[in-house]
């Protein structure tokens, strides 16, 4: 997300110079400074994520994927309170792109660098650059356990939030995922309620479940899934050949521990080609489903938008701040509501299509999860759904028995 200050300085920057002849456009230091501020962030940023790739890949240590995200909760976290934001910068572009607004190219950088690094190296982002996630690596005190069927449906809620905003944001709706970031106000040292409350609940949660906001809210996170997935490094349990103890598993508090698939039997084989028959004929359900639903979300999204609200209260007749200041305007009632049926159909055509999308995703999770994997005998990890936190290194007698003769 792009600072506060950044933001006012680009709206000071969009008013004209007085028309005087004599008059001398003052430089704009602050206005560079605050440019310059967020390529330095993506400087630190790309060293942060090459620090934390090499702690992951190469150094093997949670050790120093803890010190990772310390420095990570420091930095982008308390010193740019909260920036890069995952939650505001795939809306901050979205919008751009959809209006054909300018695009700082630090912002751009900011959002596409953690991207372009999952196609690498998996969500090393989500390890400890990111703020949001370093804070929930570091206050996460014991693993409560999600059952997988429950995991992998709270894992659908991002993906749908993925959806709903980035309509919010290309038809100028807002931000309001913005306003519900829970960890924002710690950023900030602002505990005002009713933000406060939020973000005592996700701490509370946090200690428990881990990483609550990455696993089941983060949008950004499923745009980090589906790069990580194709990754060209795929993050290893051990480099020994594997004892299947099962610790990596029980010490993997994200689920991203996969057992060993057996050879199994030819019943199973049999139940399992029918189980996917059978949802593959359920995909053109699924999809009209879907699109039913993003059809009757569309009034309520679209609801929120400034123009819409305004047309209702002109025809309820209340006089709010809004009606004045549209009253005094050249703006005739009939184009306002010209503007906002255009409105309203684009969201009601955007909205749908989310939905048909959205049942998409669902189907294809749940046929990746019933179709049989590549027969192993060892543990591995699912790139998609791993944090590279290390977690595992930890806990395989493996490892530390490596790490205790490196000593």
């Amino acid at each position: 997300m792009i600072p506060r200050f950044d933001l006012l300085f680009a709206a000071q920057a969009r008013f004209p110079a007085p028309e005087f002849e004599s008059y001398t456009l003052p430089k704009m230091s602050l206005e560079e400074l605050a440019s310059d501020s967020v390529l330095w962030r993506v400087l630190l940023l790309a060293v942060f994520l090459a620090a934390g790739t090499w702690f992951f890949y190469k150094l093997r240590s949670r050790k120093a994927l803890l010190a990772y995200s310390v420095a990570g909760l420091a930095v982008f976290g308390f010193l740019f309170a909260s920036c890069p934001c995952p939650v505001g910068m795939f809306q901050n572009v979205a919008e751009g792109i959809a209006n054909g607004s300018y695009i700082q190219p630090g912002v751009l950088l900011l959002f596409a660098l953690p991207l372009a690094v999952a196609l690498f190296a998996g969500r090393v982002f989500c390890g400890g650059a990111c703020p949001l996630g370093a804070i929930q690596e570091l206050l996460h005190w014991k693993s409560v356990f999600m059952p997988r069927p429950l995991d992998r449906i709270l894992r659908l809620i991002p993906v749908l939030l993925l959806l709903i905003f980035l309509v919010c944001a290309i038809y100028g709706i807002g931000f309001p995922l913005c306003y519900l970031e829970p960890y924002l106000p710690i950023f900030l040292l602002d505990f005002a309620t009713p933000f406060a409350i939020l973000s005592a609940v996700f701490l509370l949660i946090g200690l428990f479940i881990s990483r609550p906001f990455c696993r089941y809210v983060c949008p950004y996170g499923v745009l980090l899934r589906f790069f990580s997935y194709f990754s060209l490094l795929k993050p290893q349990i051990t480099s020994h050949e594997c004892v299947n103890c099962r610790l990596c598993e029980q010490g993997c508090p994200n689920g991203a521990i996969l057992p060993p698939e057996g050879t199994g039997s030819t019943s199973e084989h049999r139940s399992g080609f029918r189980r996917i028959s059978m949802l593959t004929a359920l995909i053109p359900f699924a999809l009209f489903a879907g699109g039913l639903f993003g059809y009757f979300c569309a009034p309520v999204l679209s609801s929120f938008h400034r123009d819409v609200r305004l047309v209702r209260e002109l025809d309820a007749g209340i006089k709010s701040e809004a009606v004045e200041a549209f009253e005094s305007t050249t703006t005739t009632r009939e184009e306002l509501r010209v503007r906002a049926i255009k409105l309203q159909n684009g969201v009601l055509l955007a909205s749908t299509a989310a939905g048909v999308l959205f049942g998409a995703v669902v189907m294809a999770e749940l046929i990746a999860e019933a179709r049989r994997r590549k027969e192993e005998e060892v543990y591995t990890i699912d790139p998609s759904l791993c944090f590279c936190c290390g977690r595992c290194y930890a806990a395989c007698p493996l490892e530390r028995k490596e790490k205790s003769h490196e000593k």
